[in-house]
């Protein structure tokens, strides 16, 4: 109610409950906001996992989540992870969601910690909880429209087709997921020079450019190195056929480095995984979530239209998914105690 700011219920939530304690502070080495209960030394750890976002754990709703959450007895560590800022996501970045769950963990009641995300975040999330440094560590994951698959959603970003059982789908997809999965792909590579050039193109690209890849290819390829003009012409391409092709011409480094990010290609998830997508997400098909069941025996996909990818929007014409959106929700913190 509070992170909605519904109206009443948020007032009256304020008024029952005792605000907590909000402080900036390093954690693992990302900056991070530490809310924490007032009056209490220990309390059930939550990670709250920002998508890629120039607002960072600065977005107000994140903020209003993370203090509400403080007054029901959580504490929350609410980081800005290597690159999220940048819409990047890299393995330094989940390099980094593991080392702050583990600090998290053990600044709780229990030893245990709940990760919860949005978008890009909840993939970091499945992928932190299949980590053996935290087995038996994580009390539930929780998220909004992840990605599980990111060579699938590779060719979705550029060629708008999804493969789904064995075909060929179209699912154009905003065009912002172009950025990030550039900006990813790119940031992955070596030589130094190279990668640093076609960087710097790519954030000087604003968040909402309708076609954020111009920039690539209206450049000259001849004087990039191999690995470079191997990952620009994958950018590029938007014929969904050429894709697998032009995949495994990237230096087998850089698939590690992304297959890395794919919590389909990981272990087996043992804590409770909570997930909810809208019917029609505009970044991943709902498969994405569903694909989930492969590695996660404990697990629960919540389909609802209060949902516009990662933002909730109650309604009361659409009661039912409001429900829906709403029962996700506690158990996602119940599991959390």
């Amino acid at each position: 109610s509070t992170a909605l700011e519904t109206p009443v219920l948020g007032w009256s939530a304020k008024r029952l409950t005792e605000a907590p304690t909000v402080r900036d502070e390093p954690v693992a080495a990302s900056p991070t906001t530490v809310v924490a209960p007032a009056g209490r030394d220990r309390s059930p750890s939550v990670v709250l996992i920002t998508g890629a976002s120039r607002d960072g754990r600065a977005n107000p709703t994140l903020q209003r989540l993370a203090r509400g959450l403080g007054r029901v007895g959580y504490r929350v560590f609410v980081p800005d992870l290597p690159g999220l800022r940048r819409a990047t996501i890299t393995p330094r970045t989940l390099a980094a969601t593991i080392d702050l769950a583990e600090r998290a963990a053990a600044r709780s009641s229990d030893g245990r910690v709940a990760l919860v995300g949005v978008s890009t975040g909840a993939t970091l999330g499945l992928l932190a909880a299949a980590d053996p440094r935290l087995a038996g560590r994580v009390s539930v994951v929780s998220g909004i429209a992840p990605f599980t698959d990111i060579v699938r959603v590779l060719r979705l970003g550029t060629t708008g087709a999804y493969r789904e059982q064995g075909r060929l789908m179209s699912f154009p997809p905003d065009p912002f997921l172009k950025l990030v999965l550039a900006r990813s792909l790119i940031a992955m590579l070596g030589p130094v020079a190279d990668r640093d050039e076609l960087l710097e193109r790519l954030e000087a690209v604003p968040d909402d450019a309708r076609d954020p890849l111009a920039a690539l290819r209206e450049l000259s390829r001849q004087r990039l190195g191999p690995e470079a003009r191997a990952a620009v012409a994958l950018l590029v391409n938007r014929d969904p056929e050429r894709f697998d092709r032009l995949y495994a011409e990237l230096p087998q480094r850089v698939r590690r480095s992304l297959e890395q990010l794919s919590p389909i290609e990981g272990p087996p998830i043992e804590a409770q995984v909570e997930l909810a997508s809208a019917p029609q997400d505009k970044y991943f098909p709902l498969a994405e979530s569903r694909a989930v069941a492969a590695i996660a025996p404990r697990h629960r996909v919540t389909v609802t239209a209060a949902l516009r990818h990662a933002d909730p929007t109650p309604s009361l014409r659409e009661l039912p998914d409001l429900v829906r959106l709403d029962a996700y929700v506690l158990r996602t913190l119940r599991a959390a105690r």
